[in-house]
């Protein structure tokens, strides 16, 4: 095939083209959430409920309304899931005659399929109902909140001041607002923090997630009651290890990555300089790190932060030989659900963006064994408004 040459790298903006692939086709994250992201969720809900049960200390506002918004939502049967486990939770820990009105925001960035995860809410009682009975693919709300949609980053403010009770965000604060500035300044066939990268790439990742993060608590720390809570998970690191040493899941990722733009330059579809200028906007952080980000911070009281391993991060978990090509569309298709924006941004067009995924679906099925044994940490973390 002829190299098709886009010179217009690459100087997207994160903001407006990272979000999941919307719908419900074989790509789309509604249907790939509910493989990977449904077992880390169904083991942090028991945490999550915990820490509204013996942590939330809050008064409602004279109106009886307690309002709820999670940042970064996605879209799904996993997001509605959450906001339900939220709401049973809080109406559990109230006092007795306390009965409160619910209100959820869902927010989340702009390419965010805000009406496909509208459209998937029950629209009355006796529907949320009859979904009780439809099994764990299908987790609905109860129907027991009004429900908004708020577009904008969690970076910024997005509500009023001291308007809300409790924040919630999963697996959504890894991602960083920006490629760090010395890392795009480079050019390099690693597209993450390696091993054998300058100790300046791990440094500009790690500065970068501390000012995002920084930024995303300055903007709760307004927003958020005196005594609300926030309640985050993230893909993270162990504790105790260097940022130059081991990225965990995140690095894992990137390799495979890695992988696929050699193809393409090999086979001749791309440049050298267009796999070189490729850099993934993320930062997995450890318990230390997150911990110093608060207490710097100062506006919130860390009450725990944790890492959680053992989860899959590919969706079979299990396999027989002759099911190699399956795994490996599995695998294309649950990249392809989190990254293929941010990849045809770099990339330029949709036919290169296809054959980039074919090459990661490609080397799952040939790899399967290595694939089948990769594994997500995940940093959970609870905080409550000083």
């Amino acid at each position: 095939m002829e190299m098709i040459n886009h010179h217009s790298q690459s100087q997207w903006v994160v903001e407006n083209v990272l979000g999941m692939i919307g719908g419900h086709g074989d790509s789309s994250y509604a249907l790939n959430s509910l493989s990977v992201q449904i077992k880390m969720i169904r083991v942090v809900i028991p945490i999550l409920e915990g820490a509204i049960y013996e942590k939330m200390r809050v008064k409602l506002n004279g109106a009886g309304i307690f309002s709820i918004a999670d940042f970064g939502c996605g879209t799904g049967g996993n997001t509605l899931l959450v906001a339900d486990t939220i709401v049973r939770a809080v109406k559990c820990s109230l006092g007795e005659g306390e009965e409160p009105e619910f209100e959820v925001y869902f927010a989340d960035l702009p390419f965010n399929d805000f009406n496909s995860l509208l459209r998937t809410m029950p629209r009355t009682q006796q529907a949320y109902a009859d979904a009780e009975h439809d099994g764990d693919t299908n987790p609905v709300a109860t129907g027991s909140y009004v429900a908004a949609a708020v577009c904008g980053s969690h970076f910024s403010r997005l509500f009023p001041r001291k308007s809300l009770h409790f924040c919630h965000s999963s697996l959504s604060l890894h991602w960083l607002s920006k490629v760090p500035e010395t890392v795009r300044e480079r050019r390099s066939p690693r597209v993450y923090v390696s091993s054998d990268c300058e100790e300046a790439v791990g440094t500009g990742y790690l500065h970068q997630f501390n000012t995002d993060f920084t930024r995303f608590l300055n903007a709760r720390a307004e927003e958020t009651v005196d005594g609300g809570c926030v309640f985050i998970s993230l893909v993270g690191r162990n504790g105790g290890t260097h940022v130059m040493e081991e990225q965990g899941t995140l690095g894992v990722i990137a390799r495979h990555f890695e992988y696929a733009f050699q193809e393409l330059v090999n086979e001749g579809f791309i440049e050298k300089e267009k796999w070189e200028s490729f850099n993934l906007p993320w930062f997995g952080p450890n318990p230390e790190e997150l911990e110093s980000i608060v207490k710097r911070q100062g506006a919130f009281r860390l009450e725990s932060v944790r890492v959680l391993g053992e989860f899959p991060l590919h969706p079979m978990t299990e396999m027989r030989r002759g099911e190699e090509e399956a795994f490996g569309r599995c695998v294309g298709n649950h990249y392809r659900a989190l990254l293929e924006n941010i990849v045809e941004a770099h990339l330029g067009c949709e036919s290169l963006t296809d054959e980039f995924f074919l090459r990661i679906g490609k080397r799952a099925a040939a790899k399967f064994e290595e694939y089948l044994s990769n594994q997500i940490e995940l940093a959970v973390v609870l905080l409550v408004k000083n």
